[in-house]
């Protein structure tokens, strides 16, 4: 396959690329070792497998989440294609990477009993056996339950939220890199990020702005929304989308996904850049990455570049790494990965991270496990942050008492039926 051009909005100068090379010969040994197996829980009860892979310094990097990609009833995982690879350079170029495997997918097959008591899970077949299963498999999922593998990001998202305070990872800069339906996941969580704000706990007289909401057990929580506390969406930092779907499971988002990319990449204090990697010879998912693209960057034409090897830097200094890779092959999702590594971490996220220039956010204590959070969703207002209700009345999205875990997100209110 042949790379044809690199096609995104910032000067990569050959200085940089050298700079880069001597970067990489001094990482320490340690930072270019294996991943480390990981476990984590989601809120409904699913053991989910991955693989975390820390930077020699974390607090001065990104924290990148790899989404692999999946076929209906026929799977997939994180250790398919140039997955491995890819985090072991991004690890090696500075950043915190975690890759995991979907549920059901992969080693990612494990349930806790409560799994099956939650609501979305009671469509599954085995829901109706007299003795609930241990695992799950993603052949048993209907097409109208994969959008509940967003949950999976989320604690993905909370893992990383604690490895940050024990100072192992940097979640003030969140790096996602998602391929094919992976990808239209990863676009539906990081759009429901910035409707979740931090709440304080309170104990008032329900009503008149407060959140009066059952817990689990008998104790109740009294939440107050804090308008003027950032959003969650307010640590992401970028996205690389490899041949993003407009379906999931061949169920079409079509519709929904341009709305998430735009309120995902709306003007901000720190824009939140987008990069579209595909292979030209498909051009069914060429065209629709380049419509995706041009959803979040109106001003974006590719054949004005069709002759350029590198591009030049745009005019829109906000969102100068905004843009595209593409390659004259018919690869699709992650097999693209062949061609677009050495872009990826040397020509994007070499750059993305350069000290000085802005884009990372200072280290900062999450302190997850002491947090509550609702969401707000409905229309975000001009600076692109959620419209706050005058009673401040918003959906539970985790009560301290559940430590790190987010609960499953309404998905109903992102537009999924």
């Amino acid at each position: 396959m042949v790379r044809i051009m690199t096609n995104f909005t910032l000067k990569a100068g050959s200085l940089v690329l050298v700079l880069s090379f001597f970067t990489l010969l001094a990482i320490p040994g340690p930072a270019r070792a294996e991943g480390m197996e990981v476990n984590f829980k989601t809120y409904d009860g699913v053991l989910l497998s991955g693989k975390f892979y820390p930077s020699a310094k974390p607090k001065d990097g990104t924290s990148v989440i790899l989404l692999h990609d999946f076929t209906f009833r026929k799977g997939g995982d994180s250790s398919q294609d140039g997955w491995e690879k890819l985090a072991l350079d991004l690890q090696a170029a500075g950043q915190s990477v975690l890759s995991f495997d979907f549920r059901g997918h992969g080693k990612s097959v494990t349930v806790t009993p409560n799994f099956w008591e939650q609501p979305h899970n009671k469509t599954l077949p085995a829901a109706s056996l007299p003795k609930k299963p241990g695992k799950i498999n993603s052949s048993e999922f209907t097409a109208a339950y994969y959008p509940n593998l967003v949950n999976d990001i989320a604690a993905a998202k909370a893992f990383l939220d604690v490895k940050n305070d024990d100072g192992e990872a940097n979640s003030s800069n969140i790096v996602v890199i998602g391929a094919g339906e992976g990808a239209t996941l990863g676009a539906l969580w990081m759009a429901s990020e910035w409707r979740r704000l931090p709440c304080e706990v309170v104990d008032v007289t329900p009503g008149g702005g407060i959140l009066n909401l059952k817990a689990p057990g008998p104790k109740k929580i009294l939440l107050k929304a804090m308008p003027a506390a950032d959003p969650e969406g307010s640590a992401q930092l970028s996205a690389i989308w490899l041949s993003i779907s407009p379906t999931v499971a061949g169920k079409s988002f079509a519709t929904q996904l341009p709305l998430w990319l735009k309120d995902i990449t709306m003007p901000r204090s720190r824009r939140v850049q987008m990069v579209f990697v595909t292979g030209t010879d498909d051009k069914t998912r060429d065209d629709f990455s380049v419509k995706m693209l041009k959803t979040v960057k109106p001003s974006y034409s590719r054949e004005k570049k069709e002759a350029e090897t590198k591009t030049k830097a745009s005019p829109s200094v906000d969102q100068k790494f905004t843009g595209e890779f593409k390659y004259k092959s018919k690869s699709v999702g992650s097999k693209l990965l062949d061609d677009a590594n050495d872009d990826i971490v040397k020509n994007y996220m070499t750059p993305i991270t350069k000290k000085g220039d802005n884009n990372l956010r200072s280290f900062s204590k999450k302190k997850i496990e002491d947090a509550s959070f609702s969401w707000f969703f409905g229309p975000l207002d001009k600076t692109g942050n959620p419209v706050i209700p005058p009673t401040q009345i918003g959906i539970p999205a985790k009560f301290t008492i559940d430590q790190d875990r987010i609960q499953p997100l309404p998905l109903r209110f992102m537009g999924v039926n």
